[in-house]
């Protein structure tokens, strides 16, 4: 019948024939070892960039550097990882030239770039790996400039559009200026106010000297008619001082009414000065503004988001990255022993199966 797993049995079993885990393990640090050094080598340079936060001082729109902050920079990797900018750095550095022919793109920047940012930090690391360790490090310094100067120029184009807003605002404001002081250059030259308030003055200082005259007048006529105009000359008098003072009366009726045309002409100028002028200061203060406006986003553009910077362009690497020797003749061993291990549990088993029915051995009984 079927025996039941002994485990003393199949350490003995696998104890008996340590040989063929030993050939294992030999061959395959007999095949690992050449193979690893006859590998090429492959050198990795690493350049680094350092995300900056926005250069903006105002403290309402600082930024908390917090873990999601730190996070969200992981959308810079895009910028270094991009394959327009891989395809240039392939053809300026003429990698498809010097790998296997008609390399496709996609499987060069596999196994060529790698981009990362470090975990809870503000930098990113470009890991360019290649054959030629001068060529890896130009080649990673190459990618970490054009990845600084991308984001500056995409933070350049995001800043165009609100200055090119600016700059229509600018312009709206000082073609409202202008207009404005062309009516008020137009309103003194059409409607002066200076001789109006001559002319008003010289009237109303001439009414005083009517009324002044028509009460001297008023008098005489009183001191005639209370007995003096009993002679000839008296009543002659009399009626020439009455006929004077109709004349000073009606002087002074047209005078009151030219007086009251020149106030009013004068108070509709007056208006229509202080509106204008005060139509001149408001477009004079909306277009310093604007022009004030424009000035800050110019002097702020590429710089209201992060900033990249080139911390370290890296230096040429004098250990390769790969072949790892070492590491590669531990795996084969590693694999060598576990291949051998499955194989002789397989062949205890079998074993077993074809010595089911055989007397059971005792461990003392065996060689």
């Amino acid at each position: 019948m079927y025996q039941s797993f002994d485990a003393f049995e199949y350490i003995d079993y696998l104890r008996r024939r340590w040989r063929v885990a030993a050939v294992a393990c030999g061959a395959a640090l007999l095949l690992s070892l050449p193979l690893s050094l006859l590998m090429p080598k492959r050198y990795t340079a690493t350049a680094s960039i350092v995300i900056e936060p926005p250069g903006n001082t105002d403290a309402r729109t600082a930024i908390v550097i917090s873990p999601m902050y730190l996070e969200s920079l992981k959308t810079y990797e895009r910028f270094a990882d991009s394959d327009s900018l891989f395809a240039r750095a392939a053809e300026n550095f003429h990698l498809q030239e010097a790998g296997p022919s008609h390399r496709p793109i996609e499987s060069l920047k596999r196994g060529v770039l790698k981009v990362s940012k470090l975990r809870d930090t503000k930098i990113m690391e470009i890991n360019v790996t290649l054959t030629d360790p001068k060529l890896a490090q130009s080649m990673a310094q190459y990618l970490a400039e054009q990845t600084v100067a991308l984001s500056h120029g995409e933070s350049l184009d995001a800043d165009r559009e609100l200055i090119d807003e600016a700059e229509k605002q600018a312009a709206a404001s000082a073609r409202r200026l202008a207009q404005a002081q062309q009516s008020w250059t137009t309103l003194t030259v059409r409607e002066p106010v200076e001789a109006l308030q001559g002319e008003l003055d010289s009237s109303v200082e001439l009414q005083g000297k009517f009324r002044q005259q028509l009460v001297e007048t008023q008098g005489n006529i009183a001191e005639y008619q209370e007995g003096k105009a009993d002679s000839q000359f008296a009543r002659e008098q009399l009626q020439a001082e009455r006929a004077r003072a109709a004349v000073l009366e009606k002087r002074l009726q047209d005078l009151q009414h030219s007086i009251q045309e020149l106030g009013a002409t004068m108070a509709s100028r007056s208006a229509k000065r202080d509106a204008l002028q005060n139509e001149v200061k408001s477009a004079q203060t909306a277009s310093e503004a604007a022009e004030t406006r424009l000035r800050e986003l110019r002097a702020a553009a590429g710089s209201r988001g992060e900033r990249l910077r080139v911390m370290d362009p890296g230096i040429i690497p004098e250990r390769p990255s790969s072949p790892n020797v070492p590491l590669n003749v531990a795996a084969a061993l590693l694999l060598a022993l576990a291949a051998s291990m499955i194989y002789l549990s397989f062949a205890f088993v079998l074993r077993r199966r074809a010595v089911g029915f055989e007397p059971t051995v005792t461990r003392g009984m065996r060689a």
